[in-house]
C-alpha cells in the first residue's frame, strides 16, 4: 500500500487525460458541424435564442464555463450579454451547449443554480 500514488498516477494517465481530450475533440466536431449546417441554412440557433432577448440567462459553453447575463442582441453567430454591472460580453453560438433562463422562486428571487 505504500505505492498507492504510483497506481493513482497510472490511472490518471491511462483514463482521465484521454477522456478529457476526447471530450474536447467531440466538442470541436460538434461546433464544426454546426457551422456547416448554418452555412447550408439547415440549422439556425439564432431563431431559438431570440426568445431569450431581454431575459437573464445562464449560458454553458463548450469549455463548460457558465456565463450569466441578460441577452441584449443577437447578430449572425454572436450573442451580446450584459451583466449586472453593465459589462458586455460576446459569445459565439457555435460553442454554446446549453442556454437556461435564470431560475427564480415564487417571490421572484433568484434560486441557487446547480449545473
Amino acid at each position: 500500500m505504500n505505492n498507492w500514488w504510483f497506481w493513482f498516477i497510472i490511472f490518471f494517465i491511462l483514463f482521465v487525460i484521454p477522456a478529457q481530450r476526447a471530450r474536447r475533440i467531440m466538442q470541436a466536431k460538434i461546433a464544426r458541424n454546426n457551422r456547416i449546417k448554418r452555412k447550408k441554412g439547415v440549422f439556425t440557433m439564432n431563431e431559438l435564442i431570440k426568445n431569450y432577448i431581454g431575459k437573464e440567462v445562464i449560458i454553458s459553453t463548450a469549455s463548460s464555463t457558465g456565463v450569466t447575463g441578460t441577452i441584449t442582441k443577437i447578430e449572425d453567430n454572436w450573442i451580446e450579454l450584459e451583466d449586472k454591472s453593465g459589462n458586455k460580453q460576446i459569445v459565439n453560438t457555435d460553442y454554446i451547449s446549453r442556454i437556461q433562463e435564470y431560475p427564480r422562486n415564487k417571490k421572484g428571487k433568484k434560486k441557487m443554480v446547480v449545473a
